[in-house]
């Protein structure tokens, strides 16, 4: 029965997998990278789907041992010794034919591979400013490769002032357990923090969310919020390519310059810029590859050129502002150790062309998600405004074009139009006629009348089950047991009702319920800033590979945290 499972259990975790991936991820998001995190997010729900088949299957080992030691309780002793001798052996023969422990065992050191080599070195590529595939992966390599180095050193000395506290050096039983207690410690706290804060706060959300009038009047305030993020990206992207701008008008102004070649064959090139950068001295090699590097940095920039050109407050080829805060700026480089002798930043140098390419980059991909998140805001205010309108109408074109009719009016009795939820273009102009009805009439039947009900329904269930989840925790330590998921898989096996499938059932609901509140606290964390995830294809590759490698690290801190209720 269970092996039977197993392989529909695998398509069904890559199908969820790879659906929630496509729905998080950029459609510029690179093949490579779309493929690991769905991966590593169907190695990392694999512990919630493996666990409660584990706990079946040992449900049902120890029943059959109990049997079996109830039938030879009449037995005289030497029969008694052969039977105990006889259970202890067919206990280890069905530990090892248990279907689940060969998935364990590749789920366990394939994840470990991904959270500390594979995805750590993917997102420091992915975070690199190099300008060739070569470069990033060098410099990713180099990266987290140094970090694990240094969590190397720390443990070994963490482990030295071990054996010095317990005056041991006995690896085995004494220092390398509480080195494990202490990395699973480590794991649990961060599953605590997450837990705690996602059994408030789902129940919460579900119920504030069910009204939908509410739901647009709370998309009417933050879209201010949202517009600001989207102006301050802007401006960060426009400081940014003008560094770059200024750094082509130096190498513009080299030509001018005087090359002078000496005995050794190295060209001095001499500047206008004042005496505060000096003479520039580099071989003709690496002029070429300046100029290359420069011409790849350009290209990068031009490929944004137009985003957001109507909220940019510089144009192309205004000159006047370019320096507007560069200065303010400057202090960021310096912290990067990218300075000459005079302190000063020297603009004409690879490493600084880096620093720039890699501020580009973060800055383009802060640029598309804010504006992937106004855009969506937008819509879904549009929707909303659109479907509770109280007139009825069969094509739901004529009340999305009605948007608006609400508006403020002015003293003059004009309406204002409420350009925080308006925008000119609209998804659904693109579908057919037919398909344009039905879909709006769905949408309509599902906000108007079945979304309120259908949530405030899911925010009691929600709330029951974080109620239940907290008396678990906060009552782990005392020796009665008082978790309600425990008392129903006991009462299945006292009243012989181990289906399997039913104590699997009954089983799932409580650590699926504790990884969603888990995962969708670590996923939608605003402290991450760039990191997080957002929904509708809004999530940049480095988000992806940075929530998938967490999401692998907790997955078994998760799982023990639940086996201890």
């Amino acid at each position: 029965m269970v092996d039977s499972t197993l392989l529909p259990l695998a398509i069904l975790l890559l199908t969820i997998s790879t659906w929630f991936t496509i729905h998080h991820a950029k459609k510029q998001t690179s093949c490579f990278v779309i493929l690991l995190s769905i991966i590593a997010f169907g190695l990392g729900f694999a512990t919630v789907a493996l666990l409660p088949i584990d706990l079946s299957y040992a449900s049902s080992t120890h029943a059959a041992l109990n049997s079996t030691a109830a039938v030879d309780d009449g037995s005289d002793s030497n029969e008694g010794a052969d039977s105990s001798t006889t259970a202890s052996s067919s206990t280890t023969d069905l530990s090892k034919n248990n279907p689940t422990y060969l998935p364990y065992q590749i789920t366990y050191w394939t994840t470990f591979l991904l959270a500390w080599l594979i995805l750590p070195i993917t997102r420091e590529t992915l975070l690199s400013g190099q300008f060739t595939f070569r470069q990033r992966l060098k410099a990713g390599i180099y990266n987290s490769i140094r970090s694990i180095f240094l969590m190397m050193i720390m443990g070994t000395l963490f482990t030295i002032g071990m054996m010095i506290h317990l005056k041991s050096v006995h690896l085995i039983t004494i220092v390398l357990p509480v080195l494990m207690a202490l990395s699973n410690t480590y794991g649990l706290l961060l599953v605590f923090l997450l837990l705690g804060n996602g059994l408030i706060n789902i129940p919460k959300k579900l119920w504030r969310i069910a009204c939908p009038s509410t739901e647009l009047r709370r998309t009417r305030i933050i879209s201010c919020n949202v517009e600001e993020e989207l102006f301050e990206s802007v401006m960060e992207l426009e400081d940014v390519e003008c560094k770059i701008d200024v750094v082509c008008e130096n190498v513009v102004g080299l030509d001018n310059g005087e090359f002078d070649n000496d005995e050794d064959g190295i060209q001095q090139l001499s500047t206008r810029r004042g005496t505060r950068l000096g003479m520039l001295c580099c071989k003709t090699d690496e002029v070429t590859e300046f100029h290359e590097c420069l011409e790849e940095l350009v290209r990068r920039k031009n490929e944004t050129i137009d985003l957001c050109s109507e909220r940019r407050t510089r144009r192309p080829g205004s000159r006047g502002s370019n320096n507007r805060r560069i200065s303010n700026n400057d202090n960021d480089d310096e912290d990067n150790g990218d300075t000459n002798n005079g302190g000063e930043i020297n603009t004409m140098d690879i490493k600084y062309l880096v620093i720039l390419s890699s501020q580009l980059q973060r800055a383009q991909e802060r640029v598309t998600s804010a504006q992937l998140r106004w855009d969506h805001l937008v819509e879904h205010g549009r929707l909303f405004s659109a479907l509770l309108i109280d007139n009825d109408n069969s094509n739901g074109s004529s009340s999305i074009q009605q948007i608006g009719s609400n508006d403020e009016m002015n003293d003059n009795g004009d309406s204002i139009s409420d350009t925080t939820l308006l925008d000119t273009s609209t998804t659904y102009s693109k579908l057919p006629k037919w398909c344009h009805t039905i879909h709006y009439s769905s949408q309509r039947l599902w906000i108007r009348y079945l979304r309120y009900p259908t949530y405030k329904c899911l925010s009691i269930i929600t709330a029951i089950l974080s109620v239940f989840i907290l008396l678990s925790e906060v009552t782990i330590s005392i020796p009665i047991n008082l978790c309600p998921f425990s008392w129903i898989l006991h009462t299945i096996d006292k009243l012989e009702l181990n289906t399997q499938l039913l104590f699997q059932f009954f089983a799932l609901i409580p650590l699926l319920y504790m990884s969603i509140c888990v995962y969708t606290c670590l996923f939608q964390m605003s402290l991450l800033g760039p990191y997080c995830l957002r929904g509708n294809r809004q999530s940049n590759g480095v988000a992806l590979v940075f929530n998938a490698q967490y999401l692998v690290r907790l997955q078994f801190s998760l799982g023990y945290n639940y086996l201890l209720m």
